[in-house]
């Protein structure tokens, strides 16, 4: 067992990491703001390299898998991924707006399912917030999706953004939470 010294330093060290962590989201959130085009732009580039990336390792895989059946699957997955990939990557335009109608039914049926959620469990605590977060999900999935072509460039860019800042936050909450734990004295059982 550690001694209380080295418990100590560690929650000290993974303070300054959680707070590091949290600042640099906080900045990659106000960037993506900023230039939501790029931000969006990068998202569906870098999803096509995972995507074609993944499709050689699951082609690899074909060969480990028991019986033709799994192999011939895993070959057909490994080509849907790397088609998929390279359509991310060649058709940027299309792809952004893909994406984004995607994003955009997510948030409707997100918003859906929370409002019935709520409604289904009305009376009980904090299911006023759910209900709040469902509508304004619901609300822009719509706004999202009722002008695609003009939302297509700026939506993911801007939520990225937002998701990025809000996570810089909690970071910094939690790092804050581990320096107190720190300085707090431990129990001994």
């Amino acid at each position: 067992m550690d001694s209380e010294t080295e418990v100590r330093e560690d929650l000290s060290k993974s303070a300054k990491t959680f707070k590091g962590f949290g600042i640099l989201l906080i900045v990659l959130g106000v960037i993506a703001i900023a230039f939501p085009i790029f931000a969006s732009l990068a998202v569906v580039k870098f999803a096509g390299w995972i995507l074609v990336i993944a499709a050689f390792f699951i082609f690899g895989s074909a060969f480990m898998a028991g019986g033709a059946g799994a192999m011939i699957v895993r070959i057909l997955w490994s080509i849907a991924a790397l088609i998929a990939g390279i359509i991310l990557l060649v058709n940027t335009d299309g792809s952004v707006g893909f994406l984004t109608a995607v994003l955009a039914i997510y948030f409707i049926f997100t918003g859906l399912v929370k409002v019935t959620l709520a409604a289904t469990n009305r009376g009980e605590s904090g299911v006023g917030l759910v209900a709040v977060s469902g509508v304004l999900s619901l609300i822009l999935g719509l706004i999202i999706i009722a002008d695609l072509d003009n939302t297509k460039d700026w939506a993911i860019g801007l939520l990225l953004g937002i998701d990025f800042i809000f996570g810089g936050f909690y970071m910094l909450g939690i790092g804050g939470v581990a320096k107190a734990a720190s300085r707090e004295p431990l129990s001994k059982e």
